[in-house]
């Protein structure tokens, strides 16, 4: 497993470098066969240290972890734990998808677009669509291939909570269409199905 350690505002040792190591190691060993690579930022802030651990498991599947405490190692700590409550939560999945690696790794091939914030303009200047779908062609800033996975929505909400992005689009493999989960301000999960078959 490649691991890259960075640290903002502070210095990293190399026997802290060892133990991150030997740590993640263990944690995620449990779980997955060969983790793909993962990466751990420390940052300072003025009181206190803050730990952000991202590990790629496999094609597919990312797992997030952050965590902050008065010490850089209990930062660190807290992050490791943040993780790991969240293997155990789906421990039996996780370890039954190892039998079914081939299944689990199809997707659909869509498009990926970043697109910069205009914070210029003002809404009433927006007044046709046609304006406005301009203005977000103007700004798109990257456009690349990215890949759909084929989840059932149980999968989709471990991904989604695994990974804590805000939203996750999946094909689903109980009805081929395209669906949608995502996370509310109050904390409950939308699931929304386009209707729509890939």
């Amino acid at each position: 497993m490649k691991i890259s350690i960075f640290g903002k505002k502070i210095e990293i040792p190399e026997w802290f470098h060892q133990k991150i190591e030997e740590t993640l190691a263990k944690t995620t060993q449990k779980y997955f066969d060969n983790i793909i690579d993962a990466s751990v930022t420390f940052n300072k802030l003025p009181s206190s240290y803050t730990c952000q651990i991202h590990v790629h498991a496999s094609r597919d599947l990312s797992i997030r972890g952050e965590g902050s405490a008065a010490e850089v190692q209990a930062a660190f700590e807290s992050a490791i734990e943040h993780i790991t409550k969240r293997l155990r939560r789906y421990k039996g999945r996780l370890l039954g998808r190892r039998g079914e690696k081939a299944a689990f790794n199809k997707f659909v091939e869509g498009r990926q677009y970043i697109i910069k914030p205009d914070h210029a303009v003002e809404e009433h200047e927006v007044t046709a669509q046609e304006k406005l779908e301009q203005q977000i062609k103007e700004r798109i800033v990257t456009e690349k291939a990215t890949e759909i996975d084929n989840l059932t929505i149980y999968e989709a909400i471990m991904h989604l909570d695994l990974s804590e992005r805000p939203v996750l689009m999946f094909k689903n493999s109980e009805n081929n269409r395209i669906n949608v989960v995502y996370r509310h301000v109050d904390g409950q999960v939308i699931w929304l199905d386009s209707g729509v078959s890939e």
